[in-house]
């Protein structure tokens, strides 16, 4: 018998290995085995069982590394369809998508030698010495990873070889243990028939009366009540009146925080109905059905979502829910245990612990759990009888992954739904252009809901122009006087207030008024943002930090000024103004911490919050009624970036974040502050025109063929050295435009670039792009792999988008 495995390695190879007798009755598609791999012992997954073999001399596999698969047949079609259309090795795909920290893998011990002083210090290198001294504090050896990071020396494996030639170091392999394993628990439960007529001590007699009581029960909650509750437990199975078996103890998230429960009876509105009855038909057919549910923020869609997620639990069958944003899961998984609390539902998303995830993952496979919500990892779980998956928000750029694997949820989330024969809804108040596009061409079902639930008014939005705002200095302020008039005038009425500003930090960044000199990352061609809690710069991008400086490297002047606002300053700013205000912040600084999306949302409904300052975490999905003034501090943040969907994202994002006011018995305002007051984008905003957006954007596209008249895929490389980089792109780009020459008017490919990316350099790398364009996703998919099997420049590191969403 012989298994074919992936392997994370950046190669699209699979690997053929010989299981031992004693390990066949064991192995299945979707399980880890164990495997020796060149020089070193790593992880493997099945992806098929064979009797035959092609070649000569195979490998034993090592261990089988689970009792049951973490995925099947189904599951492993669709990994490999997105391995495939992404461009990803399989092997790195599956490492990704299954749950982290569960694998072995090999490494590299290295300890000291008990040598005498044979090796004069001269005949060593600086960094030999390094590596002698750290490790003669640790005598019991370190790992080659460890000593890497003590020394800040990624380097090192060339000394370590010489130091061991030397007698001076010993190097062994050894097997890294998984971070995460399954946990195991004791049962004890009582025997159906024990023996009669056995005397029972008073301690023996309180057990056994207890697990009449209680049924089976862990041995070590009996340890928590019981006194010597394990001497007592040994007795009884002496006994035989009762057994002790081990079974699986599976570990569950943290309590997310209860928001948004209604705890009352909703009747749909005929526009809910509609659309809930075209659903339910196409689930019925048990055959693919898409749809675009559009309908205006407030108008009840999660209603919608609900009433057909039951009709799926009436058949047993299985429901994913994707959320753009970890901020959204908290109202939405409440949403959901209110309204099913006999289902058990799994959270899926990287605030769970690892060892959760791995474990609900586990029983999604068993189908144990069959509600599965989450952000865009989601897509993957196993869900078994899988009938119907929801993409809320699906215009979302959060759904489309920028590195590593760069796959979009939504897209797959269709592909999924096809695979299995299910019903797929994508659930917005914005289309994104491509979703309405394909409405149009009757790809999805398009379903309407036009009206707000109770008939509540849209709110009204007023556009504020900045060149006209002055304040006592003659400078811009960054809240104009409309703006803090309506603030005003929502506290009076005891109401609520969002103010959304997508920037983080306390100034945009700081810079010297004597020089002009503007303090930027040593890494990344960008400026460094001021977060003032912690006194440091910080750039965004590699995570360096610096203290905030007293005077100009360049010019030695004390004069340190700031430019621009962010979230943090805009908060000090509110505070400022109304000091008697309860203000609070919402961004990633603030919502590192475990669950604290979920505390910040628990006391806006609370109403333990007047005005809540945040990013784009706060402008979509959530439902807080008593909120009825929503303030944009600057509108064209997203407007001016390098993107040719910038008047997309920016509707999108300013209409969802309108769409917070006014979702109660109060109607709502809207004030949006702006330097382009006649940009399209914003006056259909003003209009709540969603049909009048997508025709501008419509007229502007064709001509250019940009998606979703074309497919595109964004080739992204980089080098250390920008002479080098700049050549090799621009012989990848040759290259790409010669196998692209006589091809026919239909497989035609439009090369553009490359250019420098708009970041030109992060984290010390020198970056550019190339964009391909052409009608045929295969056309492009197979010049892109021709591109990659050919010789690359050296020093020449390329990345494959494919549907790229990310220009920067």
């Amino acid at each position: 018998m012989f298994v074919r495995l992936a392997v994370n390695i950046p190669s699209d190879r699979t690997f053929l290995y010989a299981v031992p007798e004693d390990m066949k009755k064991d192995i299945a598609v979707g399980k880890r085995v164990f495997v020796p791999f060149g020089g070193k012992k790593i992880t493997g997954y099945v992806l098929e069982t064979t009797s035959v073999a092609e070649i000569g001399q195979i490998k034993d596999i090592i261990d089988v590394l689970d009792n049951e698969p973490l995925f099947n047949e189904a599951d492993l079609n669709f990994f490999r369809w997105t391995a495939d259309y992404y461009l990803y090795p399989l092997g790195k795909a599956l490492a990704e998508i299954l749950p982290a920290g569960i694998n072995l893998r090999n490494q590299r011990w290295v300890s000291p030698a008990a040598v005498g002083d044979n090796v004069a210090a001269g005949d060593l290198s600086g960094g030999q010495r390094q590596i002698l001294n750290l490790l003669h504090h640790f005598p019991s050896g370190l790992s080659e990873e460890q000593l890497k990071r003590e020394l800040k020396e990624r380097n090192i494996s060339r000394n370590i070889r010489i130091l061991e030639q030397k007698g001076l170091l010993a190097v062994a392999d050894r097997i890294r243990k998984p971070a995460v394993a399954p946990k195991m628990e004791k049962i004890a439960s009582l025997n159906p028939e024990p023996p009669r007529n056995i005397r029972l001590t008073d301690r023996q007699r309180r057990v056994v009366d207890f697990l009449i009581q209680a049924g089976p029960v862990s041995t070590a909650v009996i340890g928590k009540i019981f006194d010597d509750a394990a001497a007592v437990l040994r007795s009884l199975e002496k006994k035989e009146i009762l057994s002790i078996r081990v079974r699986d103890a599976y570990r569950r998230p943290e309590q997310e925080a209860r928001i948004g429960i209604h705890n009352r009876d909703i009747l749909l509105n005929q526009d809910q109905q509609a659309a809930l009855r075209d659903i339910k038909h196409g689930m019925a057919g048990g055959r693919y059905a898409p749809y675009l549910l559009h309908g205006v923020t407030g108008s009840g869609k999660t209603e919608v979502y609900l009433q057909a997620i039951a009709e799926v639990l009436k058949g047993h069958g299985g429901v994913i829910c994707l959320a753009p944003e970890i901020a959204l899961t908290p109202q939405l998984f409440s949403r959901f245990m209110e309204r099913f609390p006999d289902q058990e539902i799994a959270l899926m998303h990287s605030g769970i612990s690892t060892s959760a995830r791995y474990d609900q993952w586990r029983r999604i496979c068993k189908g144990a759990i069959r509600i599965v919500i989450g952000a865009r990892s989601a897509v993957f779980a196993p869900v078994r009888n899988l009938k119907l998956i929801i993409v809320d928000e699906e215009h979302d750029v959060s759904y489309k992954q920028d590195d590593r694997m760069r796959y979009h949820a939504r897209d797959l989330a269709i592909v999924k739904a096809r695979q299995q024969a299910a019903a797929v809804i994508l659930g917005t108040a914005t289309p994104s252009v491509q979703s309405h596009f394909n409405s149009r061409q009757k790809k999805y079902r398009y379903l309407c809901l036009p009206q707000r639930v109770e008939d509540r008014p849209l709110p009204a939005v007023e556009i504020v122009d900045m060149k006209m705002q002055k304040d006592e200095k003659g400078r811009p302020p960054i809240l104009s006087r409309p703006l803090m008039h309506a603030l005003a005038e929502a506290l009076h009425a005891r109401k609520q207030s969002l103010l959304f500003l997508n920037r983080r930090g306390f100034n945009t960044f700081l810079f010297c008024p004597d020089c002009g000199h503007v303090f930027h990352c040593l890494n990344c061609s960008v400026s460094l943002n001021h977060h003032a809690a912690e006194g440091k710069l910080r750039c965004h991008y590699c995570d360096l930090a610096v203290d905030i400086p007293r005077q100009c490297p360049a010019c030695r002047g004390s004069r340190i000024n700031s430019y621009g606002v962010g979230t943090e300053r805009l908060e000090a700013e509110v505070k400022k103004a109304f000091p008697q205000a309860r203000v609070a912040r919402m961004d990633s600084d603030t919502t590192s911490a475990s669950g604290a999306h979920g505390r910040i949302l628990q006391a806006l409904e609370r109403f333990e919050i007047d005005i809540l300052v945040g990013t784009q975490m706060i402008t979509k999905g959530h439902d807080f009624p008593n909120v009825t003034l929503v303030g944009v501090v600057s509108a064209d943040t997203a407007m001016n970036i390098p993107d040719f969907r910038a008047a997309e994202k920016t509707f999108q994002i300013l209409t969802q974040v309108a769409g917070r006011g006014g979702r109660g018995d109060f109607p709502g305002k809207v004030v949006i502050q702006t330097y382009n007051p006649d940009h399209y984008a914003i006056q259909r905003v003003k209009a709540h025109d969603v049909e009048g957006f997508y025709q501008d954007e419509m007229n502007i596209r064709q001509p250019l063929s940009w998606p979703p008249f074309s497919r595109m895929i964004n080739l992204q490389m980089s080098s250390l050295n920008r002479e080098k980089g700049r050549e090799g792109a621009m012989s990848i780009a040759a290259f790409a435009r010669s196998r692209c020459q006589g091809t026919s008017a239909a497989a035609r490919i439009d090369v553009l670039g490359p250019a420098e990316a708009p970041i030109a350099m992060i984290k010390g790398r020198r970056r550019w792009q190339l964009l391909l364009l052409g009608t045929q996703s295969r056309a492009l998919h197979v010049l892109v792999k021709d591109i990659l099997a050919g010789a690359k420049p050296k020093g020449l590191e390329i990345k494959v988008d494919v549907d790229p969403m990310n220009f920067m």
